[in-house]
């Protein structure tokens, strides 16, 4: 019998303490595990719409509750063509019909609207506004069946929005505010409307 395990047999309970030892490492490893794997899919849950979208900036910190609770419509910035086509965004001459000139106040929001003024409405040059609702180039979508349900029932209220984050998919190009073919089809069995797949997209 070798020094060593004469040791050992000499000990008593020794055999009995390492195997309590593995069998503890064991159970601390995969409690380990398992806290990592916990940490890792919290840490996935809400980073990757982070990483995964880019956020963009308008040229002008707009606030639609500002001008709602100054009684200024949707329709009055707004506006469809014939049929009920959308026009876009306002033309600078609309703007330029409340913001003619520089306020020259300190505020964030008069600091916007000198900016509007100065860089836009006097070079007479278009806002480069970023749609918050853009859909898709496959999707096929026309404002005048629609019109009669309301803009909220499609958009949400913005008269309470003041500077909506809007963010944009890496990939698939869709945005925070775009609605969901979910929620269209949703409305469309409600209204007995067709929900053929050639009816809204191309």
């Amino acid at each position: 019998m070798s020094v060593m395990q004469d040791r050992a047999a000499s000990t008593p309970g020794t055999g009995g303490a390492a195997r309590r030892f593995r069998r503890g490492s064991r159970e601390l490893l995969a409690l380990c595990a398992v806290l990592g794997l916990m940490a890792g899919l919290a840490a996935g849950w809400l980073g990757y719409p982070r990483l995964a979208s880019v956020v963009l900036t308008q040229p002008i910190r707009f606030s639609h509750s500002v001008h709602a609770k100054q009684d200024v419509a949707c329709r009055t910035c707004h506006f469809t063509g014939p049929g009920g086509a959308f026009n876009g965004f306002p033309d600078i001459g609309v703007c330029a019909s409340c913001h003619a000139e520089p306020t020259g106040g300190r505020s964030e929001d008069e600091k916007e609207a000198d900016k509007l003024v100065v860089e836009y409405v006097r070079a007479k040059k278009a806002v480069p506004w970023l749609s918050l609702a853009r859909q898709p180039d496959h999707v096929l979508f026309d404002h005048g069946p629609h019109l009669r349900f309301g803009c909220p029932a499609c958009h949400p209220d913005m008269s309470r929005q003041d500077y909506p984050e809007l963010r944009q998919d890496r990939i698939s190009g869709y945005r925070n505010w775009t609605m969901s073919m979910e929620r269209c089809q949703t409305c469309h069995r409600q209204q007995s409307a067709s929900v053929d797949c050639v009816s809204c997209h191309r």
